[in-house]
């Protein structure tokens, strides 16, 4: 019998083909093993883990770089060294003189070894001229002196250059995984840094002047200029007005002092951004001359504070804002205050510690870092009068982070009071007393990052030609912090690490205004809240006895003899008063 082929098999072979072997049946196995993502390194920060998968310690030649973790070497507050070579810091390091946290070690030892001493993140380090400790960066405190390694400092150097920085890298590096932009990872984030440099008395005239004339009107800033160029902002307490026709005094014996237009090209080389206007020698050429100087700094984009057209303007908070960071400026002068020289007319802003006190705090409250700054008591010795002393650390009790004397011709020690740091007075920048010990000063730069003043570094000069100053040189430092150390010593009664005791809010605010020459001190009640968009009536109490509307403006002399009429027209220049809605003053009590 013949075997029928299938349909298919027939055709199949008519055209030639062969027939195709049968399916195999798929063999099942295992699938092959999914990678992990990489964990974080647990010797890494907990806050730096969660801002990047996979975050790990950069190996050597790895190209995925992420960010960078940054320390900082500290010193006691006059210590004598500046600066330390890598190989200093290692020597140090694995012998013991160097005290560091869990973090720090456990970051640092792969690359600087080990011997390290402990040290509890919760206590304050022992710090001497023998012993330092290494601190997160962001961890700095003004108490401490930063000590740069090769020149770099670990708030404003390059990181890649920065031996106390620890390069940080992850899966797809700063372009983050899967085409995202990520910001890099670090504890110092240099686009919310702002650095100021303050600098001490400034006057270029009589003998100074002589130098710019014969050598050209920069030739004072040409050592420091390379200084003033690293910081964002440069503040000069400018203690004359420019004058047209100035005679500068050149070659006389004169304290009558004025600056040609023309010298405003020093404060420009020095890259002046503030200045300062409590100077004794502001109005010596007439007070006429205060708005035109104010106006040649404004033409510039300068902010300045300390004095101004009035004493509204001139005891005003001058503000900045610069990556975040907002800084309020104070300035005044002490002396001409108490002596009765200060007018409402254009002068040096008058001080009243009481306004002061509350200006510093409201300013904190909304959110601003404080600097202030005082014409006080001049001395020509290193120890700082005791008036001068009281109202600086006054001041820094009530909030300010940075306060200084700015009247100092010999330079003055610092100190921290209440966690803010007080400079005595920092001596002369560009001014003709060219002889020990007022050819000395001490120029303050100032870290801000994040709203928090970190830490101060200093220049240290020495005037050279009657108004060059230049850099120290280490054994001038050194000597020089030595005086300032035991001068320092001698001042007793600072509570470095005290916190800042905040007052019941007593409902008003300190105020004051001239009359004359005498200060009108007052109390000032205001709505609260109070709208910027009204104007409220005005209440002028000379007895204090009057019930308090909640809704106007009420203002009580301090003096029950005090004029009614002044005090509202006070009123009236400052505060947003209704002219229509003055209430006429209580009668005096009789006598």
């Amino acid at each position: 019998m013949r075997r029928i082929l299938p349909l298919c098999a027939v055709l199949a072979a008519a055209c030639g083909k062969e027939e195709p072997p049968p399916i195999a049946a798929p063999v099942m196995g295992p699938s092959p093993p999914v990678a992990k993502p990489r964990a974080c390194d647990p010797e890494l920060p907990a806050e730096a883990c969660k801002a990047r998968p996979g975050l790990h310690r950069c190996a050597a030649g790895e190209k995925a770089h992420a960010g960078a973790w940054r320390f900082a070497l500290v010193g006691p507050l006059y210590g004598a060294v500046e600066d330390i070579t890598r190989d200093e810091l290692v020597a140090a390091w694995t012998s013991g003189k160097i005290a560091a946290g869990p973090l720090a070690k456990a970051m640092l030892e792969p690359a600087l070894g080990k011997g390290a001493v402990d040290l509890d993140p919760a206590k304050e380090p022992a710090l001497g001229d023998k012993r330092w400790a290494i601190v997160p960066a962001d961890a700095l405190a003004p108490r401490w002196k930063v000590i740069t390694v090769g020149g770099v400092h670990p708030l404003d150097g390059e990181a890649a250059a920065d031996a106390l920085a620890v390069q940080l890298c992850a899966p797809g590096g700063q372009g983050g995984t899967g085409g995202t932009a990520a910001r890099p990872v670090a504890n110092v984030d240099r686009a919310k840094l702002t650095t100021i440099a303050m600098t001490g008395t400034t006057a270029p005239t009589r003998l100074t002047a002589q130098l710019m004339e014969k050598k050209g009107v920069t030739y004072p800033a040409r050592d420091v200029a390379p200084w003033f160029a690293t910081s964002d902002f440069v503040h000069i307490s400018n203690e004359v007005s420019f004058v047209p026709k100035c005679d500068t005094g050149t070659g006389k014996s004169t304290m009558s002092f004025c600056a040609k237009e023309g010298y405003i090209a020093l404060l420009e080389a020095a890259q002046t951004k503030i200045v300062e206007l409590t100077g004794n020698h502001l109005a010596d050429y007439g007070r006429s001359w205060i708005p035109h100087t104010i106006e040649m700094y404004e033409k510039r984009g300068w902010l300045w504070f300390g004095g101004g057209r009035d004493q509204i303007e001139a005891t005003a908070p001058r503000t900045l804002e610069h990556r975040g960071n907002t800084i309020a400026f104070l300035g005044c002068n002490k002396v001409h205050t108490t002596s009765r020289i200060i007018t409402n007319g254009p002068d040096v802003g008058a001080c009243d510690l009481d306004r002061m006190e509350w200006q510093i705090r409201d300013l904190r409250k909304r959110g601003a870092l404080v600097i202030v700054s005082i014409q006080h008591e001049e001395v020509y010795r290193h120890t700082p009068p005791d008036e001068l002393v009281e109202d600086l650390r006054r001041l820094a009790a009530a909030g300010a982070a940075f306060v200084m004397g700015s009247q100092a011709h010999c330079p003055h020690p610092w100190e921290i009071h209440r966690g803010a740091y007080i400079h005595y007075g920092p001596g002369n920048l560009f001014f003709d007393q060219g002889w020990a010990p007022l050819w000395d000063a001490v120029q303050d730069k100032l870290y801000i990052l994040d709203g928090r003043l970190l830490t101060v570094g200093h220049q240290y000069t020495r005037i050279e030609e009657k108004g060059r100053p230049r850099p120290m040189t280490a054994p001038e430092r050194a000597e020089l912090l030595g005086r300032l150390a035991r001068t320092g010593d001698r001042i007793t009664g600072a509570k470095p690490l005290a916190p800042l005791v905040e007052p019941a809010d007593p409902g008003w605010r300190p105020d004051s205004f001239l009359v004359g020459t005498r200060q009108e001190r007052v109390r000032v009640w205001l709505p609260s809240p109070l709208d910027p968009k009204r104007t409220y009536p005005l209440v002028v109490d000379l007895r204090g006895k009057a019930p308090r509307d909640p809704e106007a403006i009420t203002i009580v002399p301090r003096d029950p003899d005090a004029s009614a009429e002044l005090i509202a027209k006070f009123a009236l220049a400052k505060y947003p008063v209704d002219p229509a809605r003055v209430t006429p003053a209580l009668k005096r009590p009789s006598k």
